[in-house]
């Protein structure tokens, strides 16, 4: 019986030695099973229009209710959230989830816009039915918080309504839930920010507007542009410096000015170009003329932390000799990765420093926002933020006829009576014609269009075509 015993101890230690990992191997160990189930969905790129340093739209998808994305002190109504994703999706609804004390329920309104079409104002917090449509784009525009105190102003029998927003408010968003065709809420995966730095060969004045970091701030309407007088574009060149190495197998291009389709004929675009390591092997490869993001499969990963793309040649613009680039995206395989630099907060230092000492400090990153009833009752607001970007909105009650203005600002001189500045972007114009016996019919017209503005203690005025704002 020992004997038994004894061969059954020894075949079972057999077992286990037979079984032990050979020098070098791997043993496998049982993975944990992944504690979030949610589809995952990729986002190409996203932006808000206004950022408090620190509290930046990363936030957003972190899944820690402890962060927030949160707007400059003093912005909020007319400011938003863009969401572009890397493929279609049909979405059943959506939720957005603000910091307490952001937005009184009773009054606070937002405006979604998918795939630039808006729907109906939903409150914040709501659950807003998306109606299973694939989306590609999603805007989150807070029209108002309910903290907006009014005041009247009355000359010459007309009264206007100046809408004001605390100096020391801000909007607070701790997340974005969406749910699919299926009822599912989706996982949003943004693109990996990467720390570093982006330098050109040129770049079109004023920088501020054209800078090659637009090429990774998520906003296609804002674009890096050449500035070399001699030339279209071919041979500039685009350096890439990471803080930290990373991985390249794919790159995205949104080629040229897509602000619009105008800015877009107008302005050169690129054709070929060849992109590698810095100080390596580079190859060369060939976009189509098309306002679509272009992925590029790289024919060797690139790795490191310096890159460089070499503009060879070019589509010719109708309009202008410049070259545009609006935004690129780079990929670690499936994963998208974005180049992060702090230039947008430089930008802001700069303008501030510049504006300290007249009446335009005091609007910087605040809504002007006026009401004037004549013969219609108009809405009209206008935001001059310290990044050198603006929005103007209009909209005629009684007709719906509606105008938005964005794009960049430069400053031109200012004292302590006044401030003047140029704006410049694009004017997109929605208006009603009159059609005998056939009703109404809708109008619409986009340009790109540039204004001088004056700015004093108690007017913004436009010369040509951005009107007067009174500021309380």
């Amino acid at each position: 019986m020992k004997q038994i015993l004894f061969l059954h101890s020894l075949l079972l230690l057999l077992a286990a030695c037979n079984n032990s990992p050979k020098p070098g191997e791997q043993t496998s160990t049982p993975t944990a099973a992944p504690t979030d189930m949610r589809p995952v969905v990729y986002l190409e790129g996203c932006y808000a229009t206004s950022t408090r340093p620190g509290n930046d739209i990363t936030a957003l998808f972190d899944d820690n209710s402890d962060n927030y994305w949160e707007t400059r002190p003093g912005a909020g109504p007319d400011e938003g959230i863009m969401l572009y994703f890397q493929n279609a999706v049909p979405l059943s609804a959506l939720q957005v989830e603000g910091a307490e004390g952001s937005f009184d329920p009773a009054k606070a309104a937002m405006q979604v816009y998918v795939n630039g079409k808006s729907n109906d104002p939903a409150l914040p917090g709501s659950k807003v039915s998306l109606g299973n449509q694939p989306v590609k784009s999603l805007y989150l525009r807070f029209n108002t918080t309910g903290k907006e105190n009014a005041f009247d102003v009355v000359e010459n029998d007309m009264k206007t309504v100046i809408r004001t927003y605390p100096a020391n408010a801000s909007i607070r968003v701790r997340g974005i839930k969406l749910w699919n065709d299926k009822n599912e809420e989706v996982r949003l995966v943004a693109p990996l920010q990467q720390k570093g730095g982006i330098s050109a060969s040129t770049t079109l004045q004023p920088e501020s507007a054209f800078n090659a970091a637009n090429l990774f701030d998520g906003r296609k309407e804002f674009a890096w542009v050449e500035g070399n007088t001699a030339t279209s574009g071919e041979n500039e060149m685009l350096r890439f410096q990471f803080d930290s190495d990373v991985r390249i197998t794919t790159i995205q291009v949104w080629n040229g000015y897509q602000r619009s389709d105008e800015h877009f004929s107008a302005n050169a675009r690129v054709r070929d170009f060849s992109f590698g390591p810095t100080g390596g092997p580079a190859q060369t490869y060939t976009l189509r003329d098309t306002k679509a993001g272009q992925k590029i499969d790289l024919s060797t990963a690139a790795q490191g932390k310096a890159f460089e793309l070499n503009i060879k040649s070019i589509y010719p613009g109708k309009r202008y000799k410049d070259l545009a680039i609006s935004e690129i995206l780079f990929f670690d395989g499936e994963k998208p990765v974005a180049l992060k630099t702090d230039f947008a907060e430089r930008t802001s230092n700069t303008i501030k420093t510049a504006s300290a000492a007249s009446p335009l400090q005091a609007i910087l990153d605040r809504r002007i926002s006026n009401q004037t009833a004549d013969f219609e009752t108009t809405n009209k607001s206008i935001i001059l933020r310290s990044d050198g970007t603006f929005v103007m909105y209009e909209v005629v009650e009684d007709s719906g006829d509606q105008i938005l203005a964005d794009g960049n600002w430069k400053l031109d001189k200012s004292d302590a009576r006044s401030a003047t500045v140029t704006v410049f972007g694009k004017w997109f114009s929605q208006y009603n014609l009159a059609a005998y016996y056939e009703g109404n019919t809708r109008e619409e017209a986009t340009r790109i269009f540039k204004d001088e503005v004056v700015i004093t203690p108690e007017t913004i005025t436009g010369t040509k075509m951005i009107g007067m704002f009174r500021v309380k």
